[in-house]
């Protein structure tokens, strides 16, 4: 079975060749030199934090999405775990360490980025604070906001997988 393949890659990685056969979706094979590779997921996090009725939101800096609302978070480093990579990203986006977190759930998500559509799986996980930390928008970040739970505007919001989040702690 030949699938169509992914738009951007019509050369093999290897020899160059452009005899590429895509027998699923996630994978291709060069006919010349019969190099395979396969287009996994990147693993992304992102943090709920809440305090005193209120979710913290930054303002992207950058597309996709720029001046759109994400929660902190960002792509998984090779050999990081989830939660060394949301706190790693918690660090470099907002300046503080975060206290105890917890696993929610996770959502699929795209990620068009320079002409590429990169697959990811978002994993959620929150934060509660009974005091609000002294953050400071950094990194890929233009600012932060805290916002009441009632009053979240989900179409400001850049991403699909992240809005779901958002949506299902709320309605935990």
């Amino acid at each position: 079975m030949n699938v169509t393949h992914h738009p951007a890659i019509t050369r093999c990685p290897r020899c160059g060749s452009e005899r590429l056969s895509w027998p699923s979706q996630k994978n291709f094979q060069c006919s010349e030199c019969g190099f395979v590779l396969y287009l996994n997921i990147a693993a992304a996090v992102a943090v709920i934090m809440a305090c005193q009725g209120k979710l913290l939101f930054g303002v992207r800096k950058r597309d996709p999405g720029r001046g759109m609302l994400d929660l902190p978070g960002g792509f998984v480093d090779a050999g990081e775990s989830a939660e060394e990579a949301a706190r790693r990203e918690i660090r470099e986006e907002l300046g503080v360490d975060i206290p105890e977190m917890r696993y929610l759930f996770s959502f699929p998500n795209t990620y068009p980025y320079r002409g590429m559509v990169y697959d990811t799986l978002d994993l959620i996980f929150l934060v509660e604070w009974n005091e609000p930390p002294a953050v400071k928008a950094a990194d890929d970040l233009d600012d932060v906001i805290w916002v009441e739970r009632d009053s979240v505007e989900f179409e400001k919001i850049a991403f699909d997988s992240i809005r779901q989040a958002v949506r299902r702690y709320l309605a935990l």
